[in-house]
């Protein structure tokens, strides 16, 4: 009985992420309800609040999933320390789901997703390291890099025609990845 309970849920789960995400494309973060989302997912309204507190909570939970997809998309060019590749790999998953990064970065809701964004990132991150971290700076630069890129993101979302992918890509690259990547790691006295 469990097993068809979890399989029920998942579903549900996966109705309501999916919707927000259509919703997102049709219209701003502010205009979506809950009913409508329960409506597009074809679940009762209050089957919604089975599974999230309020729709910035469902926000949320579409966020680590996209967050999760792309860092698994990125993840062997940045092993290969193609930073240009994944710059390129970033902008153009940005690109490939554009209302619901909207949503995600730019919207009304952007500051309290991204926060949780950064989290995640931070974390998954943080266990896909090859080497344990040399003290405190390790950690400021990763939250550096996460932060800087999300930034820039939030930027390119809000002013749509200032730049294409490629170029965005090159900005991530030159002002963010080659710089951090080039920093020298351990006590802050060794930098230089």
């Amino acid at each position: 009985m469990s097993t068809v309970l979890d399989a029920r849920i998942v579903r549900t789960r996966e109705a309501l992420r999916q919707a927000m995400i259509d919703l997102a494309a049709e219209s701003s973060f502010d205009a979506i309800t809950v009913r409508a989302i329960a409506t597009r997912a074809g679940v009762g309204y209050a089957t919604f609040f089975r599974h999230y507190a309020d729709k910035d909570a469902l926000l949320a939970d579409v966020a680590d999933v996209f967050t999760q997809a792309f860092l698994a998309q990125v993840r062997p060019l940045l092993r290969e320390k193609d930073r240009r590749g994944a710059a390129r790999s970033l902008c153009a998953f940005v690109e490939a789901n554009l209302a619901v990064h909207l949503a995600l970065i730019a919207g009304g809701a952007g500051d309290t997703v991204r926060a949780g964004m950064l989290r995640q990132t931070l974390e998954t991150l943080s266990r896909a390291r090859s080497t344990v971290p040399g003290g405190p700076l390790d950690d400021l630069l990763l939250f550096h890099l996460v932060s800087a890129i999300l930034n820039l993101l939030a930027w390119w979302l809000r002013n749509p025609g200032r730049v294409d992918a490629d170029t965005m890509a090159e900005i991530i690259e030159r002002a963010v990845l080659t710089p951090v990547g080039s920093l020298k790691r351990g006590p802050p006295e060794t930098l230089g």
